[in-house]
């Protein structure tokens, strides 16, 4: 094979590898790699074609993997060491006022809390009071009931004796001549009445009489004076007078 120029039959010319000579003057003296190399073959027809191999292509198949895997592997060794140089987490002045400012809002929330379950508790309790005092009143509101209905019995037979002892009253004042002037078998029924003698309304005693009318100018039939017991029998038609007597009660 020989380096010669190609022909205008030939490929794509490319650049040629620079001289050593033409290396600027600053670069070490130091002699590059063959970045390609040239090769020559001749076609079926008898035309050459030259082709130049880069370096890459002489490199071994084994070589092209394990040169990226070892460049990962000190990249993942870098990015480890890194991690483990760093100081932790806990020990840095971010972590400690983050936990601080934690630690302060958990304080909060617990004394929150403690304050609605001390409220829950005076709620339970204010409930439980007024409860207490419902049922009380309840209590109260059925005794007052029953009172209520004993008194409205007591009412009923105070009534009833009220009746009666007024149609006792009825009775005796039918039965009864008091002071003034009466007609037997008008106002008075006429029978047998007594009284226990004078009221003390004079010093002279009961006095008593009968009367031919009720005018002014009435006559006296009959008339007594006592200091005690007296008894009359009054019949139908008489006019009877009593004055300063007690009562006279009729007995037969």
């Amino acid at each position: 094979m020989s380096n010669t120029a190609p022909d205008s039959g030939s490929g794509p010319d490319e650049p040629e590898p620079v001289g050593r000579s033409e290396m600027p003057a600053w670069q070490p003296n130091i002699a590059p790699l063959p970045e390609s190399t040239t090769l020559e073959r001749t076609t079926a027809a008898g035309r050459q074609i030259r082709s130049r191999q880069g370096l890459l292509k002489r490199v071994p198949f084994w070589g092209r993997l394990v040169v990226p895997a070892v460049l990962v592997a000190g990249l993942i060794a870098g990015a480890v060491l890194g991690l483990a140089a760093r100081p932790a987490v806990s020990s840095t002045k971010e972590y400690a006022a983050l936990s601080g400012e934690l630690t302060g809002k958990i304080k909060d929330a617990e004394t929150t809390i403690s304050q609605l379950r001390s409220a829950g508790s005076d709620k339970d309790a204010q409930i439980k009071t007024l409860q207490s005092a419902a049922d009380g009143v309840k209590t109260l509101e059925q005794q007052l009931a029953e009172k209520e209905k004993a008194l409205a019995g007591k009412e009923a037979d105070l009534a009833s004796r009220e009746q009666k002892f007024s149609e006792a009253q009825k009775q005796v004042a039918a039965n009864q001549i008091k002071n003034g002037l009466h007609v037997v078998g008008g106002d008075v029924q006429p029978g047998v009445y007594t009284t226990a003698g004078p009221d003390g309304t004079n010093s002279v005693g009961c006095y008593y009489a009968w009367m031919t009318s009720t005018g002014s100018d009435a006559d006296i039939k009959d008339n007594n004076i006592v200091r005690g017991v007296a008894t009359v029998t009054l019949v139908n038609g008489e006019v009877f007078e009593s004055s300063s007597c007690q009562p006279w009660s009729k007995i037969g």
